[in-house]
């Protein structure tokens, strides 16, 4: 009697151990008591066998199996729960991922019915078997996901690029001329640009970079660093005719921007001395930041070396020009200026000159190369007649059926009001205000910003104010209202009277203007400012303008462009752009610079990034009146005579016969940096921003 117990826990525990049955309930599903080991669950009170499917599903015996689809999983996991890869010269490394199915009664087993997912996918592709290949361009982390049902499981991968270049002539044996540079600051090349903490959006055409210091037969080694992605280039210095300048690979540049996209970029600069044969570490490293942002479309600028308007596309490092032989104004002289862009980025107000202030409006989508160009009415440009349309100054309305321009019709500066189209004066409900110029409609359409009490016509003005004048209506105004004085800056740097050109953000929540001792941007002094629309806040752009103490900053003109947390804003600086080699140090040239606003700042907060230069433009050039618009081209519905007319791309004829704009068939998607109408033109993956098909920011 003794030992019965003995023998029955002996006999328990056997059966424990067959996979014979044990506590818990019959029903399958059931975890019960079942000890299970790997690759088993407890099924009807037994350890069974998972399987994939397989015959005896649901079977008595532990060597039974089960279908994995139809087992109780409870959970899921990915194997390796990370990984990392490293991409070498654009290498693809592959890593192996596994679904494992975890099920009630502690059983685990490969799911070979799971779907697998990656997010991004910017890094690499990721099959349905878990497959993962490095795309060997873009550095950083994605999320494995496997999924079966509504149970998900996720793992991490890692991708980090490095690539080294070699330019110039460098040999490829650079790099071990580099074992360990020594700190010579006397002796150490200078970057000198880009600029410490500039902020860039993604798609900005590759930075130049500019040092100083170095001589013939020295190899350069600049680094371009983000977390997961390192671009070592060693560029030769050949001797005569070098420039001390690297112009990065556009995709390289790109693959940097879009890689890490919440981390800075850092940029050295070393020198090995061809003279000592001794490596010079660099003497600072300078931090990048893009933003998640794309500039796309067009800025259309005055070149004042060539006397014409050129434009500079998204993308692009160089310019057009578009109107080669503008209209001949009173005396034949060829010159159009004082230009404004439409709202949709089609058509341009100018005014002919020099001297002379006769407008007209010009159609960029057709063909401006012929001389004289066609303008969208007819203009009366011989004589000074009074059925000449005439303005200096002007602005759009957010429709673009109205221009709002002022004149220098004897001492009065009027503002007035045209029909583009005809180019007829319309008239106003209200009065419009006199000793007006630099008009800027608000995006919102609800008021119209200018500079009031002007003491010239705008160019070269050095007392003024800026003032609102509400539109309270179609064509009717209200009582204009002033908002900042130049006088109350006075005390500011630099001293002086006058504010000047009024520029709306894109939300019409801020106006950036200029202050200074006058408005000429070749011998003037001035610094940009912001405040918010009502005249309050109004804020010295300190960041923007290079530091506090900084005179050399004119003409913001905000970009249409809301991205990335910013508004972007346009203006012109005469500091020096990089080295004199390949900028314009020491010369004082006005240059076209761009600097990101942070949009929602603080009260008081200087809200600007520090800047960058506008890549495309002559460094032997003075370049000013930097206007940003969508890219020219027509949507879908409207006419055309050829495809290079539309956004789409593709015109033909309409349900009427007539040639109109039409989405481009599935065949004919728009491809990167193409126009568009909206992101159904563009092929897959691309999204229409201005007009132009992008990479959406990441």
């Amino acid at each position: 009697m003794l030992h019965k117990p003995s023998f029955f826990v002996f006999v328990l525990a056997l059966a424990t151990a067959l996979g014979v049955g044990c506590g818990g309930g019959d029903d399958a599903g059931v975890a019960g008591n079942c000890n299970c080991g790997p690759n088993e669950i407890c099924k009807s009170n037994k350890c069974v066998a998972i399987g994939d499917g397989g015959a005896g599903s649901g079977g008595t015996g532990g060597g039974s199996t089960i279908d994995a689809s139809t087992a109780d999983l409870e959970s899921i996991t990915v194997e390796p729960a990370s990984a990392a890869l490293v991409s070498t010269n654009g290498s693809t490394p592959t890593q192996q991922f596994k679904a494992i199915g975890h099920y009630k009664g502690g059983g685990t087993a490969e799911l070979s019915n799971a779907n697998f997912d990656l997010d991004p996918l910017l890094i690499g592709t990721l099959d349905n078997s878990g497959s993962f290949t490095a795309g060997g361009v873009y550095g950083g982390t994605a999320t494995v996901i496997a999924t079966s049902g509504s149970l998900k499981g996720t793992a991490t991968v890692t991708v980090s690029v490095e690539k080294q270049l070699y330019e110039n002539g460098a040999p490829t044996d650079s790099a071990q001329k580099f074992g360990s540079p020594t700190q010579d600051p006397t002796n150490a090349i200078d970057l000198v640009y880009p600029l410490d903490k500039a902020v860039m959006p993604q798609n900005v055409y590759p930075a130049n970079l500019q040092w100083e210091n170095g001589a013939a037969g020295d190899v350069f080694r600049l680094t371009l660093k983000k977390p997961h992605y390192t671009l070592e280039a060693y560029v030769l210095h050949s001797g005569a005719g070098f420039t001390n300048s690297y112009l990065v690979d556009g995709q390289v540049w790109s693959a940097l921007a879009q890689s890490d996209t919440d981390d800075p970029m850092t940029l050295t600069a070393e020198r090995w001395d061809s003279a000592t044969q001794t490596a010079i570490a660099s003497a600072k490293q300078t931090t990048l930041t893009f933003a998640k942002a794309a500039l796309t479309g067009s800025v259309y600028y005055w070149d004042i070396t060539a006397v014409r308007i050129k434009r500079i596309d998204d993308g692009v490092g160089t310019a057009i020009s578009f109107m080669p032989t503008p209209p001949a104004s009173v005396g034949g002289q060829n010159c159009v200026g004082c230009h404004s862009v439409s709202n949709n980025g089609r058509y341009m107000a100018g005014r002919l000159g020099p001297g002379e202030n006769i407008g007209g409006v010009f159609d960029l989508t057709v063909d401006l190369t012929a001389a004289p160009p066609p303008t969208v009415f007819p203009l009366n440009n011989a004589s000074l007649s009074n059925s000449s349309v005439r303005w200096w100054f002007s602005s759009w309305s957010p429709d673009d059926k109205r221009l709002v321009v002022t004149t220098d019709e004897g001492a009065t500066r009027t503002m007035k009001v045209y029909d583009p189209m005809a180019g007829t004066e319309v008239a106003v409900t209200g009065a419009l205000p006199t000793a007006a110029t630099q008009p800027s409609w608000s995006p919102d359409g609800k008021n119209i910003a200018y500079v009031s009490s002007a003491n010239a016509w705008g160019g070269q003005l050095t007392s003024g104010d800026i003032s609102l004048l509400p539109v309270t209506g179609p064509d009717a105004v209200g009582a204009p209202q002033v908002l900042v004085t130049g006088a109350s800056l006075a005390g500011e740097v630099p001293a002086g009277n006058a504010a000047c050109y009024p520029s709306w953000a894109p939300g019409s929540d801020l106006i950036a203007f200029a202050h200074g001792n006058g408005s000429r941007s070749e011998t003037d002094q001035s610094a940009l400012y912001v405040m918010n629309a009502d005249g309050s806040n109004v804020r010295r752009l300190d960041t923007a303008n290079g530091g506090a103490q900084t005179t050399d900053n004119f003409q913001p003109h905000f970009s249409p462009f809301d991205q990335g947390g910013y508004y972007w804003v346009s203006f012109l600086s005469r500091r020096d752009y990089g080295n004199a080699q390949a900028g314009t140090k020491g010369s004082a040239y006005q240059q076209i610079w761009v600097a990101a606003i942070k949009k929602n700042a603080a009260p008081g907060e200087d809200p600007s990034a520090v800047g960058y230069w506008l890549p495309g433009q002559d460094v032997k050039s003075r370049n000013i009146a930097a206007f940003w618009a969508p890219r020219p081209c027509r949507p879908t519905g409207e006419a055309c005579s050829v495809d290079s007319e539309c956004c789409g791309g593709d015109c033909h004829p309409d349900s009427t016969g007539k040639l109109a704009c039409s989405p481009p068939p599935p065949e004919k998607c728009r491809k990167s940096n193409e126009t568009c109408s909206s992101t159904g033109d563009c092929c897959q993956g691309l999204t229409c921003i201005g007009n132009v098909c992008t990479n959406p920011p990441q």
